[in-house]
């Protein structure tokens, strides 16, 4: 049984959010994507959510943010751009809880392979960038990132220090 990192539930917290904001039916694979990029913009409002796991958490956003700022993405470009790319849906679930869409699901069994047994941030965003047609690839392509070298990058980084 594969187990999610407090950096994972927080992005999944954020992502419904963004979800509501783009008034879509579930969340989606840029949504979370989204999430994980919001995580430092709130850092400051965390502490509480994180509780006791807050350590654990910095550790492995700020282990994601330096992977992505040594390839020269800018977070809080990419993110505005992100969230402008994603197109509004037609309006939220009637009972306002909402589920991950099936394309979000197997990103997350899809994640779930890179990872020994806790799913962390780096595999999200690693299978979030393997998705071709995921607004956040598309992105990363348009800015001349090299997105499978980026991948190859992450994962390295993932396994080297642990």
């Amino acid at each position: 049984m594969v187990n999610y990192s407090i950096g994972v539930r927080l992005a999944w917290e954020i992502s419904s959010y963004e979800a509501a904001n783009k008034k879509a039916s579930f969340i989606e694979v840029d949504h979370i994507m989204l999430g994980i990029l919001s995580l430092d913009k709130i850092l400051s409002n965390l502490k509480s959510l994180a509780g006791n796991d807050l350590d654990s958490f910095i550790y492995e956003k700020d282990k994601l943010y330096t992977n992505l700022v040594e390839s020269q993405i800018n977070i809080p470009s990419f993110r505005r751009k992100l969230r402008q790319l994603i197109p509004y849906g037609g309006g939220v679930p009637s009972d306002g809880i909402f589920h991950r869409s099936l394309e979000c699901k197997q990103m997350f069994v899809h994640s779930s392979q890179f990872a020994t047994n806790i799913i962390t941030i780096n595999h999200l965003f690693t299978s979030i960038i393997g998705i071709d047609n995921s607004y956040s690839r598309n992105l990363l392509i348009a800015t001349k990132i090299d997105v499978e070298k980026l991948k190859s990058d992450l994962l390295f980084s993932f396994y080297k220090n642990n």
